[in-house]
């Protein structure tokens, strides 16, 4: 019985180790501070995330793969993406560093900024849900 339950939480522990799900506010904090985003930015990045992966970075979509938590699409930007977009595998923005993934989404939204005029437009949750006053996703986060 004791194997037991200690192969359980073993089995338990390894599936969580290398994701995070991030509370809105703190994602928003980082998001400025730590990675430099534009302030008038954060509160639509927020929306993004949360309609694109609910704050998880090990957020996986097998239908589109889309992958963490930004959906990072491996069609166009990961793994076996043309051109090898970000240069990483797929599988580097299902864990709990986003560094990575921040840099890959910076790539793309500059991308989108220079071919559409708007980057958030690489993401299809912005027209669907973040395309409008975004505020009140961060408003209780002090920024």
């Amino acid at each position: 019985m004791i194997f037991y339950k200690f192969y359980l939480i073993f089995i338990l522990n390894i599936s969580f180790v290398y994701c995070r799900i991030y509370d809105k506010c703190t994602l928003a904090k980082e998001l400025l501070n730590k990675y430099q985003f534009p302030k008038d930015q954060i509160s639509t990045w927020i929306c993004i995330v949360e309609h694109e992966s609910n704050y998880n970075t090990a957020a996986e979509n097998t239908a589109s793969h889309d992958n963490g938590l930004f959906q990072i699409s491996q069609i166009y930007w990961c793994d076996q993406a043309p051109n090898k977009g970000c240069n990483k595998p797929c599988s580097s923005f299902r864990d709990d560093n986003i560094d990575d993934d921040v840099s890959c989404v910076k790539t793309i939204f500059g991308d989108f900024q220079k071919r559409e005029g708007n980057g958030f437009k690489a993401w299809t949750t912005y027209d669907a849900y973040c395309n409008k006053d975004t505020n009140d996703y961060i408003s209780n986060c002090g920024l």
